[in-house]
């Protein structure tokens, strides 16, 4: 079997890497706050407030983030008195929140007298998520399902219309399914594969899907368009997908999507084995805590838990 390569000695060509500075840990606090914000940052002394007076600016803090999360779960704007309500202040505090938020772009005011999330919170996302390695991330998940099952576990990324492998850990055991950096796994034949192009904009699965072939590795191999698409919707259903002797005789592959921030597939994690320790009996079961791990690390890469747009019209 192909031996894993371990995250510590992968190429630097399969990941974003965070800032080199950040990582070396050469730049003072302050300068971290002046990067990650793009504004100048002030780090206060720890004695310069009372344990009341900083009791009261942390009350501040969680009165303002609630703000936020009250119209972070809200499809639609809010007025004034919405918020107040579902956060449980009065309406004139609500204000000094709503005003202070505004200024820093936070919140923005639209149809005149309605509240949304503002672009400010997009652009300090995106660039804590510019700085986040997604294997480094990824790894310790893929530890947890390791230690849990000892089977094989892969993460793999969907770049350039490929499914390829960036981070695995193989079972310690005699009899195992191998798995390498670097692979290319057949996105038609696979439950990495399987498990991203379910949840892909359906016009980009139409493209796909227009390429000459799928070609056959096992006499499971789903071949044909029609069989392809009729797994879709189970395996959005179940959160997972299973290959079944579909890319190698003798083995079985459950998989699961790991979603970015905008609920687009970016990738998926899959635990691999042969069929006399994964069984038809294990699918149910380790299907549901592989896609519970997939949405932690989606929720680490900043996922909301909601589809994106495209995969809604599907």
């Amino acid at each position: 079997m192909t031996s894993c390569v371990r995250r510590s000695t992968l190429t630097q060509e399969c990941c974003w890497t965070p800032h080199r500075d950040l990582i070396d840990g050469r730049l003072d606090l302050e300068h971290q706050v002046t990067i990650a914000t793009g504004f100048a940052g002030t780090i206060l002394p720890n004695d310069l407030f009372t344990d009341e007076e900083k009791s009261a600016r942390f009350d501040a803090v969680d009165r303002a983030v609630a703000v936020l999360r009250v119209l972070e779960r809200s499809d639609q704007p809010m007025s004034l008195s919405m918020i107040a309500r579902e956060v449980g202040l009065g309406q004139p505090t609500t204000s000094r929140y709503v005003a202070s938020l505004v200024g820093h772009g936070l919140i923005e005011k639209v149809n005149g007298n309605r509240y949304v999330l503002g672009i400010g919170l997009y652009i300090l996302g995106q660039k804590s998520l510019h700085r986040r390695d997604v294997r480094t991330v990824a790894h310790p998940y893929l530890e947890t399902l390791h230690e849990q099952f000892n089977e094989t576990v892969s993460f793999a990324l969907w770049l350039r219309r490929e499914v390829v492998v960036v981070d695995c850990i193989e079972a310690m055991q005699t009899l195992r399914q191998g798995a390498s950096v670097g692979v290319v796994n057949p996105w038609h034949a696979t439950s990495l594969g399987k498990s991203i192009l379910a949840w892909l904009d359906p016009h980009e699965v139409d493209v796909l899907l227009k390429e000459p072939g799928l070609p056959r590795y096992t006499y499971n191999t789903l071949t044909t368009v029609d069989q392809l698409r009729a797994e879709f919707p189970l395996i959005r259903e179940r959160g997972y997908s299973v290959d079944n002797e579909e890319s190698a005789i003798g083995g079985r592959c459950i998989g699961a999507p790991v979603f970015d921030q905008s609920g687009r597939p970016l990738g998926a994690i899959s635990i691999s084995g042969p069929v006399a320790r994964v069984t038809d009996e294990d699918v149910l079961s380790t299907g549901a805590r592989i896609a519970e791990i997939a949405g932690q690390i989606s929720r680490a890469m900043g996922h909301s838990g909601r589809p994106s747009r495209e995969t809604r019209q599907s």
